[in-house]
């Protein structure tokens, strides 16, 4: 065999295995270096931590009911915001917030390669916290007027037409600004989360680099892309709210006042005056340590930094949230590059002028 066959050869046999294991036991390429990029080069979902069983036909009455609220923010567009300012409506600004993963359970998020979501949901219903506490207590207590639910899905893998009372609050950001987001971000994540994931999510090296992932046929594509373009055909869904993050930055109280009738709580004055206060990010800056995500399905440790937390990382996920910081953040040709991907991802005008700015729709 000539050497150029035999490195076809090889070469086959490579992407063979590959496919192989990919399809069979993909978490295998999760205990490599960078392992992530073989585990999406073969068709596994990203990030690897996402398990979408929970949405599925026959699992998804197994767990939500009536009446909950998912808070399915776009990545990076004010989910934990918009956590806890759910909570505080569901508490009228009188409740406690322990962890954003006790309080509102990420339902998708899988702990460790090759859990199942089965495990999970026994886990949430069962499992006791090293201080005695049950972690359904926290998500499922009796006094609360509904339940909330942290997850990214969007149509048609969330079911919104077919469970018309399980509500939504979807929420998207200016493009550029959630990259610029994502970029401190991935960084901010524990080193052993990291190597437990196969080097997901990266540190890169470069702006350039980040904002290629988010491009077309990047392997996070559908983090802003495919999001946006999936919840706008819902926008005047009964059972979905869709609040774009510039909005929320311009008016927290209306914003909070929209979100409370949303989920049919009244609040008075008082109670809407405190809601608002806390839902500012000054506030939620005190209480940054809520944001670490203890992971209560697995280990128990942390999968953010958190402040101080990582040597030479400030990894506090509240930042301050600011509107406009990607047109900073990117340079000319990424700019180029972005607008490119508007035009072809973005087809109706309405939704690239919401996408990029908010206001009415």
């Amino acid at each position: 065999m000539t050497p150029v066959r035999l490195f076809g050869a090889l070469v086959l046999g490579l992407t063979v295995t590959m496919g192989v294991i990919g399809k069979t036991k993909p978490e295998v390429f999760l205990q490599l270096p960078m392992g992530f990029i073989p585990w999406a080069m073969t068709g596994n979902p990203m990030p690897p931590f996402f398990d979408t069983t929970p949405f599925e036909d026959g699992e998804f009455r197994s767990w939500a009911r009536d009446g909950d609220l998912i808070v399915s923010a776009g990545a990076k567009s004010g989910t934990n915001w918009m956590l806890y300012c759910a909570h505080q409506i569901r508490s009228k600004g009188r409740g406690n917030f322990t962890d954003v993963l006790l309080d509102t359970p990420w339902v998708e998020l899988v702990v460790q390669p090759g859990q199942q979501w089965a495990e999970i949901k026994e886990k949430m219903n069962s499992t006791i916290l090293p201080d005695g506490s049950n972690v359904k207590d926290y998500w499922d207590h009796p006094s609360f007027p509904f339940r909330i639910f942290k997850s990214h899905v969007a149509p048609p893998v969330a079911p919104v037409t077919k469970h018309k009372k399980v509500k939504y609050l979807a929420m998207s950001r200016n493009g550029m600004d959630v990259v610029r987001s994502f970029y401190p971000f991935f960084a901010a994540h524990r080193p052993e989360f990291k190597a437990r994931w196969g080097g997901f999510p990266p540190t890169y090296s470069d702006p350039m680099a980040c904002l290629k992932d988010f491009l077309p046929g990047g392997t996070l594509e559908a983090l802003y892309f495919g999001y946006v373009k999936a919840w706008w055909p819902h926008r005047h869904d009964p059972n979905v709210l869709l609040l774009h993050y510039s909005d929320a930055k311009a008016d927290l109280a209306g914003t909070v006042t929209k979100l409370a009738e949303f989920v049919g709580v009244d609040l008075d004055a008082a109670e809407h005056a405190e809601v608002t206060r806390k839902c500012d990010f000054e506030h939620m800056k005190t209480i940054a340590d809520k944001f670490d995500y203890v992971q209560w399905a697995g280990a128990g440790d942390k999968m953010l930094c958190g402040k101080d937390g990582c040597p030479g990382v400030d990894g506090l996920l509240i930042r301050s949230g600011q509107n406009g910081e990607g047109a900073a953040f990117f340079s000319d040709e990424m700019k180029r590059l972005w607008e490119a991907a508007v035009q072809s991802e973005l087809k109706d005008p309405d939704l690239r002028r919401w996408a990029a700015e908010g206001g009415g729709y």
